[in-house]
């Protein structure tokens, strides 16, 4: 980024994406798994597979997988969500 910060739109690409491949403290998962069930594949990736690209009109075979553990993961959020609020509740009215 450039000293006078004039730059920062051509940055923000990468900050969504780094945001959004981190672990949030309540969910226990990133936003890009809770959204798609699975972390996102980057160039480090496919290194360590070995794995290029895939094509966008090959079939995925997972998909039904992939949806119930996207599914069971927006459950699992919602439960810390709401058991997070409980405590931050609980808390306040403490005070």
């Amino acid at each position: 980024m450039a000293a006078n910060q004039q730059d920062w739109v051509d940055h923000l690409e990468l900050a969504e994406f780094c945001y959004n491949n981190l672990e949030h403290s309540v969910t226990g998962s990133n936003p890009f798994q809770m959204v798609t069930g699975k972390s996102p594949i980057v160039p480090t990736t496919w290194a360590t597979l070995g794995q290029p690209l895939s094509d966008a009109n090959e079939e995925v075979p997972m998909v039904t997988q992939l949806d119930e553990k996207r599914q069971r993961l927006w459950e699992m959020a919602k439960a810390n969500l709401e058991k997070a609020h409980k405590q931050y509740k609980d808390f306040v009215d403490k005070s």
